[in-house]
């Protein structure tokens, strides 16, 4: 911030000695100014730039930030859709007789646990 001001400072003033160079018809005068002002908004520029630079960094860090929520989210979300659906299956073969489907149960149930654990 103190950058900022300075820089503005030195911009306004470079400005004024330029104008006043002018008016009197100092050369040297005019040119130092000039030449004061132009570093004074270079530097501005280069500010201004990396603050950019700064924000679009901040910015896809949320936006990485968001899309590993979401995809905790819905991690979640299937695992405990799993662990709803295996118990059923397992139940269901079990009243059956049909093994596959009660091994696919308990294999979906276990699976629905490590899904949840690994998207905590």
């Amino acid at each position: 911030m103190a950058e900022h001001i300075t820089n503005a400072f030195h911009s306004i003033v470079g400005g004024a000695k330029h104008s006043l160079g002018k008016a009197v018809g100092s050369e040297q005068l005019a040119a130092d100014g000039a030449a004061e002002k132009a570093r004074a908004d270079a530097r501005s520029s280069t500010l201004a730039n990396q603050a950019q630079a700064q924000d679009a960094r901040s910015s896809t860090l949320a936006n990485q930030a968001q899309a590993q929520n979401t995809q905790d989210t819905q991690g979640q979300v299937q695992g405990v859709a799993d662990n709803i659906n295996g118990p059923t299956k397992e139940t269901t073969g079990a009243a059956t007789g049909n093994t596959k489907l009660e091994a696919e149960g308990h294999f979906q149930q276990a699976a629905g646990d490590v899904q949840r654990t690994a998207n905590q």
